[in-house]
């Protein structure tokens, strides 16, 4: 075990800050609001995990999205918590599934049925423009594909830019991209901090 040394604060008068201090804005380039997965590792998870398990185990982890993937990393597709929700159980259920029984698998959402923004186009877009191509997108993530290297690249998440614009929703739920383009359209649209062009 290491041994930490302590001081005493008592003739500390500053703070450090950042080189850069963060504003993020409407017009602010797109990747200040995206999870790029050089640099934060992916939440990944495996399609043979029992579904209501990982339901918890998800909301233990303060995790609204992992990505699904094989034993040898491939990826095949997304699961949310709005994938396990307790409605979507019961339509499983009514198809003739077990409860106990229902895989990640089951119920995530297959590469197949996923549309990604293009990296090379988030790189030369606005935050404004990412809301506005979203606001039909009842989900709260969106992945990022490089196509150059034919990756999942990051993601952006909806709270991630509730969170840096400090909009006035609550973060604690879920909040989907076509939440968020109705409350900037609405709420905000006179609002001298915030402008929707």
């Amino acid at each position: 075990m290491k041994t930490l040394t302590y001081v005493t604060t008592k003739d500390i008068d500053t703070l450090t800050w950042p080189e850069i201090e963060e504003n993020i804005g409407l017009y602010s380039p797109a990747t200040r609001v995206f999870t790029d997965f050089k640099e934060a590792s992916p939440r990944l998870i495996e399609p043979s995990v029992r579904a209501d398990v990982l339901a918890d185990i998800m909301k233990k982890e303060h995790v609204r999205m992992k990505i699904v993937v094989d034993a040898q990393n491939n990826f095949l597709g997304v699961v949310s918590l709005e994938d396990l929700s307790e409605e979507a159980f019961v339509k499983q259920i009514a198809a003739g599934y077990v409860r106990d029984e229902l895989l990640a698998i089951d119920l995530m959402r297959a590469k197949d049925d996923l549309l990604a923004v293009s990296y090379k186009s988030l790189l030369s877009s606005d935050v404004e423009s990412l809301i506005y191509s979203q606001k039909a997108n009842t989900y709260q993530h969106i992945l990022v594909v490089d196509e150059e290297t034919m990756s999942v690249r990051g993601l952006v998440s909806a709270n991630d830019i509730v969170r840096k614009l400090k909009l006035n929703i609550d973060v604690s739920t879920s909040t989907s991209f076509a939440k968020l383009y109705d409350v900037i359209e609405h709420d905000y649209a006179d609002s001298k901090r915030i402008r929707v062009a």
